[in-house]
């Protein structure tokens, strides 16, 4: 029998959006030159830690398959780089592209938090003439329709996520290392089913870009469990004053 596989998680590095406080979502930005660095010195911390993946697995976006990149170059890894449109970004359907401010400003921060935080709550979607024109459009006019939902709440992320657990699980049971390279809410969602995370807990929890977060796990029968319930930070301390910043913003 093999050795259970570790797992360590990345959100992606800075990206225009988030240095803009744009609501990005589904919205295919690249990540700025800051998040390029950034990502170079999550590669290099994890090269200093002597953990280096056998494979990796990312999003669609653009911002998430750049941040694998950028780090399998720092860590001189040649393992496969593997995408699933099931670790996008949620779907902030008609919030996608506007500022943060100034929906807060316009809606208010009770409807905001609601649409931004909750568990259950969604967006208000995309009008059918645009969500079939963003469906033509890169990286969506390769993918089945469902990888562009007109709006999601987290619930939803964290349901198609559920939907690509066992291949995650395959690769951790056989041993294997592995990367997962993603977005606010879909780590988010992962570690929801990771540490059976509250609808509470999970809105307070903030994941800083570019911070990789490694779980170490031992098999619970139904599914893989964490030893530490939440993981650890390889720089635990930046880790949390960053997560400190995201929540005082608003949250991821």
């Amino acid at each position: 029998m093999h050795a259970i596989g570790s797992l360590v998680l990345v959100r992606h590095g800075e990206s225009v959006g988030n240095a803009r406080g744009l609501f990005s979502g589904m919205l295919d930005v690249d990540l700025t030159p800051a998040g390029e660095e950034a990502c170079r010195v999550a590669g290099a911390r994890l090269a200093g830690s002597g953990w280096a993946p056998d494979v990796v697995v990312t999003s669609e976006l653009t911002r998430g398959w750049r941040t694998a990149e950028l780090i399998m170059a720092a860590l001189l890894s040649p393992a496969p780089i593997l995408r699933t449109w099931r670790l996008n970004e949620r779907s902030y359907g008609a919030l996608s592209g506007y500022s943060k401010a100034e929906i807060l400003e316009e809606h208010g921060p009770e409807l905001f938090l609601h649409w931004r935080r909750s568990y259950e709550g969604r967006p208000p979607a995309l009008d059918e003439r645009t969500l079939a024109v963003w469906r033509s459009l890169s990286p969506f006019d390769r993918l089945p329709a469902e990888a562009l939902a007109a709006t999601e709440s987290l619930a939803d992320v964290v349901a198609r996520i559920r939907a690509w657990l066992p291949e995650l699980d395959a690769e951790l049971r056989a041993g294997r290392d592995v990367l997962v390279v993603a977005h606010g809410n879909s780590l988010r969602a992962l570690c929801a089913v990771l540490d059976d995370l509250t609808p509470e807990e999970l809105s307070v929890l903030n994941l800083p870009n570019a911070r990789p977060l490694r779980y170490d796990l031992v098999d619970g029968g139904d599914r893989l469990r964490p030893r530490v319930r939440g993981g650890r930070y390889l720089d635990p301390e930046a880790a949390r004053a960053e997560a400190l910043v995201i929540a005082s913003q608003g949250g991821t």
